[in-house]
């Protein structure tokens, strides 16, 4: 895997050799992770598909826009920009969380590209995080505070494998690297409206994967979701909770590689 970086967008992002007659996977990390969530999945793909994994803008070693650069919509150009850069056409995208989110929205965007879709702990429903509006609205009034505490960087997520749903430490950790405003300006978008309508734009193959005790955005609404999409499957993995990307890497690995190869 090779770092680069889509200057006219901000983002950093990773590939291997792209190879003709090869199917391409677009890895979409969760909010406050960066592309290293992916790196354990990069070794066991990388020698069988062409890869993209990517930091979102305000995470990893992406750009970290003004306030009003955090939006959906520019989520969603950003990965458009760089598929159109690397001249890829279709792909089969593969997210986690608020990634799944942002998966959405691209499809509503851009449908011909995506020809299925993995979905990891999807925060289907109105009421997916147990988080307070007044949390993300903390954002309008840090808009011109220095809140770089550390120099912009991805986190070593094998320092905590396996984690919790509400690990303090990898929390503080995301939040230390990619910076308190771009957080909550990132949180702010999940909070932005209600997504449940849209969720149906989804006509591709979908795979669901949810964890059983996922405590962040429960399995009862990726049942909920399999439930109104024409060609969802469901996967629910015992034991797992919502961080099963990087606590359940050879099961996720497994379905994926399945659900690709059908």
């Amino acid at each position: 895997m090779e770092e680069h970086f889509l200057q006219s967008r901000g983002i950093a992002y990773r590939t291997n050799t792209f190879l003709p007659g090869r199917k391409t996977l677009l890895f979409v990390h969760g909010l406050s992770g960066s592309l290293s969530a992916w790196y354990p999945y990069e070794t066991i793909f990388e020698e069988k598909y062409n890869l993209i994994t990517f930091d979102l803008r305000g995470h990893g070693l992406s750009v970290r826009p003004s306030r009003r650069g955090y939006t959906m919509t520019e989520f969603v150009e950003d990965i458009y920009a760089l598929l159109k850069h690397l001249h890829v056409e279709h792909c089969i995208i593969v997210s986690h969380s608020f990634g799944t989110l942002i998966t959405m929205e691209f499809v509503r965007a851009h449908p011909a590209v995506a020809e299925r879709v993995v979905l990891l702990a999807p925060p289907y429903g109105p009421h997916y995080f147990r988080l307070s509006h007044l949390i993300t609205n903390l954002a309008a009034w840090l808009a011109f505070m220095p809140l770089r505490l550390h120099r912009y960087r991805r986190t070593d997520y094998a320092q905590f494998y396996p984690t919790g749903d509400w690990s303090l430490d990898r929390i503080g950790a995301d939040i230390a690297h990619m910076g308190l405003r771009s957080y909550l300006y990132s949180l702010r978008v999940v909070f932005a409206r209600d997504y449940t309508p849209d969720w149906g734009v989804l006509r591709c193959p979908v795979l669901i994967i949810h964890g059983a005790k996922d405590s962040l955005a429960s399995v009862i609404h990726g049942q909920a979701l399999a439930g109104i999409l024409p060609a969802a499957t469901l996967t629910i993995l015992p034991g797992a909770n919502h961080i099963l990307v990087l606590n359940n890497i050879k099961e996720v690995a497994a379905e994926i590689e399945k659900f690709v190869q059908q």
